[in-house]
């Protein structure tokens, strides 16, 4: 698939998608990229990074996709190359957002001035900025999960409650995961220092960093949430259990005379009164006065 370009008189934009091994052949002919960088682009998919070289920088991206209806997370990323007359941007797979992007600014001749109108960082903060925005909408759906585990707690529902509350723990780490590096990538953006790009870019890569905290300060909230969740739900469980016991415990200590008694009779020697027929509902009487003795004891202590 030949590659798709957009020129300017400033910079053209590289879009590579799908990369596969002539697009590597094209890069290692027409630019002076590092073998690593190339190898990276080809090799196995890593956290957010980014490389600071004298004529270029390297940026690896990594985005999370949030797939609502199966509440999971599948991981795409895209790597840039950043120079003062280019962009170079790829994938492996084609990606809806990075493809809508760039057909709007092939399409939209006000949106083109605009990508073009500075220099190549200012592109790569539009692209970045749009596609942050579009992943980054999630926190809506993680508030509901949370909403709605809250309310199972509060009705009871502890053993269901216990395997949604690792489920929504699990997605929120994953969620971390993506964007502790994206936090790293995003700091070292807004405090870029090369000569190819102008000095104004630091204001439109320190609004990526904000942006990109402000979400990962959310997600640090929402993991502590869900762990006051934990504790909450474990203690109800503990508690609830505890009651069960303190109930089980109080039959047993009410039944001990009655296993005392058949532990007697149940001897092979002689016994007093044996030979009275009624003696029998005497000591059944008895016992009986015990245990509810017993009971009450226990009711008064508030033991059960």
């Amino acid at each position: 698939m030949p590659i798709k370009t957009v020129k300017a008189e400033n910079f053209t934009w590289y879009f590579i998608n799908e990369f596969n091994g002539q697009d590597l052949i094209f890069l290692k002919n027409n630019f002076k990229f590092h073998p690593l960088d190339l190898r990276d682009c080809s090799g196995e998919i890593q956290r957010s990074k980014l490389d600071v070289y004298k004529n270029y920088f390297f940026l690896v991206f990594q985005l999370p996709l949030w797939d609502k209806g199966r509440k999971k997370i599948p991981i795409t990323q895209a790597y840039f190359f950043i120079g003062k007359d280019y962009l170079v941007t790829i994938t492996r797979e084609k990606i809806k957002f990075l493809n809508t992007i760039f057909y709007k600014v092939i399409n939209n001749h006000h949106l083109r001035e605009e990508a073009f109108a500075k220099d190549s960082g200012y592109l790569l903060y539009l692209i970045l900025d749009d596609w942050l925005r579009n992943v980054w909408n999630i926190h809506n759906d993680l508030e509901q999960e949370i909403a709605k585990i809250e309310n199972d707690i509060e009705e009871g529902k502890s053993k269901k409650t216990v395997y949604d509350l690792a489920s929504l723990r699990r997605l929120v780490l994953k969620f971390k995961t993506v964007i502790d590096s994206q936090k790293l990538v995003t700091n070292r953006l807004s405090r870029i220092d090369v000569s190819f790009l102008k000095k104004e870019i630091h204001v439109y890569f320190d609004d990526l960093d904000d942006f990109v905290e402000k979400n990962w300060f959310l997600l640090e909230s929402y993991k502590d949430r869900i762990l006051s969740m934990q504790e909450i739900n474990e203690s109800l469980i503990s508690f609830r259990t505890n009651q069960i016991m303190k109930v089980l415990t109080s039959f047993s200590v009410a039944i001990l005379p009655l296993t005392l008694l058949s532990g007697i009779y149940g001897m092979n020697v002689d016994l007093p009164f044996v030979n009275h027929p009624n003696f029998i509902w005497l000591l059944f009487g008895l016992f009986s006065a015990i245990i509810i003795g017993i009971f009450i004891y226990l009711k008064n202590k508030d033991w059960i």
